[in-house]
Formats: C-alpha cells, structure tokens, sequence
C-alpha cells in the first residue's frame, strides 16, 4: 500500500479517536480531580482538567489496532509497541501521580531513570551516531550515556515547554510531521504509520486545548508525547541512520528552553528542580507578546528549523526558502514588539538577550524603565495576562467613545443603549484569559 494512503488513514483514525474521547477524559478530569488549579503560573480563574495526554496516549493505540485488523490488514510489530505501551503507561502514572497529588521533581526524574533504564535494557538505544562531516559511527560504551540524556531532555524538555496553550502540542505536531517526511524519504511503513498516527491524536487534542472546554495535556501528557516522540527517533535511526540534527530539529525551542532554564537556575543559585515562571515563553509575554503570539512565534521558529533540517535530509534546496520565510516572520513578530518597547527605553540588544534567555537584568529593571513594561516585568504571569486584558479593555472602550464623538456606531448598532453595548464590548473585547495560557 502506498505509505502517503497509510499515513491519511493512521492520521484520520487517531484524530477521530481523539476527538471524540477529548470530552470524556476532560469530565474524567473533575470526577477524579486531575485537575489544574490557578496559581501565579497559571491565570486561568477555573480549574482545568489534566487529562488530555490519557485520552492522546489511548487513541494511539486503540487506532493501531483498529487500522491493523479492520483496515490494513498488516500484522504490526507489537513486540516493538508492547515496550512501548509499557514504557508510556509507567509514564504516564508517573505523570498521574504528579498531576493529582504532586511529586517532588526530584522524584519524578528517579521514576524516569527507571523508565530509560528498562527501554534501554531492552534494546531501544542509540548505538550509532551521524553527524556532519563526520559521517556515521558506533558508540560503543557511549551509547548508553547518550541514550540516558536522549530520553531524559526529550521527556523533560516536553515538559518545560508545556506553558502556554497549543505550545507543547504544536512542537509535538510538527515532529510527527516530520516524522512522517523522513520515514516515507526511508520506505519505512511502520515509522510512517506510528508517527501519522500520533499526528492526528496529538491534532485532535490541540483543537480542545485551545477551545473555550479546555484540556490539559498535564505532566503525564508532556511526558508521554516526549518519550514517544524520543522512541520513535530512536527507532527509525535503528533501521536507517539518521543525522543527528535533524532528529533534534523539531525539539530547538523545548531545548533550548531546557538549557536556558538550568543556566538561569545556576546563576541564581536556585535548585534545578525549583519552578519558575521565566521560561522563553514567560519572557515573551514579559515582552508584550500576547499568549498567542508568543505560542505563534516558537511555532515558527520551530517550523523554518524543521523545514531546514528537512531539507538538508532531503536533499532539496528550496526547502529553505520557506525555512528562511518562517524565521523572517518570527523576526518581523519580534521587530514589531521593539518597535513599542522602545519607547519605554528598551534597546533591542537588552530585549533579545533577555528573550532568548541569556540576561536577566530585564527583571531587575523594575521602575528604570516605561511603565507598561514594568509593569510586566515585576508581575508574574497572571498578573502579565491580566494587565494585557485589562488595557485591551480600556482600548476599545476608548475606541467605542472615540467613535461616539463622531456619531458613529462602532458595531454598527445603532439600536442598542448605549450602557448595554458597553458592557457587551467589555465582554467580547478579548477571550477569557483561562482561554490563553496554563
């Protein structure tokens, strides 16, 4: 069968499984209270459940089997998805555990190293290695370090990253999309299978992440999609040999996220395992970026260095034009933002430094700089959502006066009071703010 007819049909079953298990796994949420609370991190007003990744991690499978015996009619290598369904269920309680009752990191990365371990006990290591211009060569010994670290930055890298709605989830969709190019590029219909198939449970989830009946992926999600997506890798390198960064491509922003994050806590003499809200994304938002924004511009970033790592893979040049396009975009993004934080006295050197994570006198400079961005960057980032959606709301309630004073209507409504189309504007000026980030 052609793999392009074997990825539609695996990236079809899964998302119709998803979609319609979403629901059911966010009511499972409240009934057992996996739930996610609001705190200074998290701006959302209500609880939200953290149940997301249980019904990505069910659809998976349940579409495999479902493909295997009603329409492929190919028996699937469940040896191999056997080590894999163990590997993420220990996950993903881990991940439960952690969601519902909340588990030191310290012991949550002990239950990871049981994880590895076993996966790699098993086989599921990286024995060689390609680089460029060194060619492919056997690690040996190395390989067992190096698959530690490999599994270990995918899982926790994932879940660093998982900070904003539609972040983790669309860095996961499009490693599965790369996924799917480079294991057609191989023949390989097994890779090209799983990765279309967890492409369209992830796709399914990220509609109701970003919905108004918000889901979680929670710690067991994040966890899960990074192990899976680290397997994966693992295993398709095992059939044909893969350079090395085009496997971590997909993977920049979570990352560099990562290493950042373990510098930032080193320089301020903080455990490594203490949480904060200085991620790439929080200083975005501290930036003036909106959540969306900020989940926009990773993304792209994230898509031109998978687009470019493709096309080296691939052996097309004009991938990079494109490439080169999504970077453009993501840079305009940012110029766009300079350009009003410059009047609050922020040269762009100090504003990239800091959004990239390598200086953080930014959060020093409370009162040295303009007010807005002050008021930024002293807040943490329920009080950075609030602050956008309290001027947004002043905004248009100034516009609405504005064109009051020249007889127009701003909606076109010329039969509303006007006390009830301020408090309609006041409404629908901005989604809810739960809408945005987590």
């Amino acid at each position: 069968m052609d793999l392009a007819i074997v990825a539609l049909l695996g990236f079809a079953a899964a998302f119709l499984m998803s979609w319609l298990v979403q629901p059911h796994f966010r009511n499972l949420g409240f009934l057992t209270e996996i739930v996610d609370h609001p705190g200074y991190r998290r701006p959302h007003r209500e609880p939200v459940p953290r149940t997301g990744g249980m019904a990505i991690f069910i659809s998976f499978f349940c579409a495999l089997f479902f493909l295997e015996n009603v329409i492929l009619d190919v028996p699937l290598p469940w040896s191999w998805l056997g080590i894999l369904i163990g590997a993420g269920l220990a996950i993903l309680a881990l991940g439960v555990g952690d969601d519902r009752f909340g588990i030191h990191a310290e012991k949550k990365l002990y239950g990871q190293l049981v994880v590895i371990v076993a996966l790699m006990l098993l086989g599921q290591r990286i024995d060689t290695l390609t680089l460029p211009l060194f060619g492919t060569f056997e690690l040996g010994g190395w390989a067992w370090p190096f698959t530690l670290f490999w599994y270990l930055g995918f899982i926790n890298s994932m879940n660093l990253i998982d900070g904003l709605d539609g972040l983790a989830s669309g860095i996961s969709i499009l490693g599965c999309i790369a996924l799917v190019v480079i294991s057609v590029a191989l023949n390989e219909m097994f890779s090209t299978l799983f990765a279309a198939t967890l492409c369209g449970a992830t796709v399914a989830f990220f509609y109701w992440n970003i919905s108004k009946r918000k889901i979680f992926l929670g710690d067991s999600g994040s966890m899960w999609m990074g192990l899976a997506l680290a397997i994966l890798l693992v295993n398709l390198n095992r059939q044909s040999p893969i350079s090395l960064p085009v496997m971590v491509a997909p993977m920049i922003v979570p990352i560099w996220d990562t290493g950042t994050t373990i510098l930032r806590r080193y320089r301020r003499r903080t455990s490594i395992f203490l949480a904060d809200d200085y991620h790439l994304h929080h200083r975005l938002l501290r930036l003036g970026f909106s959540p969306r924004g900020a989940v926009f511009t990773l993304l792209l970033v994230t898509a031109g260095t998978t687009l470019f790592a493709l096309s080296d893979f691939l052996g097309l040049a004009w991938l990079g034009l494109p490439a080169m396009g999504m970077w453009m975009w993501a840079a305009q993004l940012g110029a766009l933002r300079h350009l009003q934080n410059r009047r609050h006295g922020l040269d762009l050197f100090t504003e990239l430094t800091y959004a990239l994570g390598f200086d953080d006198r930014l959060d020093r400079m409370q009162g040295k700089v303009g007010g807005n961005i002050a008021g930024n960057v002293a807040g943490n980032v329920a009080e950075i959502i609030d602050l956008q959606v309290e001027r947004q709301r002043v905004a248009r309630a100034q516009n609405v006066r504005l064109d009051g004073t020249t007889g127009q209507q701003a909606d076109g409504q010329d039969d509303v009071p006007p006390d009830e189309k301020f408090a309609k504007d006041d409404q629908n000026a901005i989604p809810s703010p739960s809408d945005d980030l987590h």
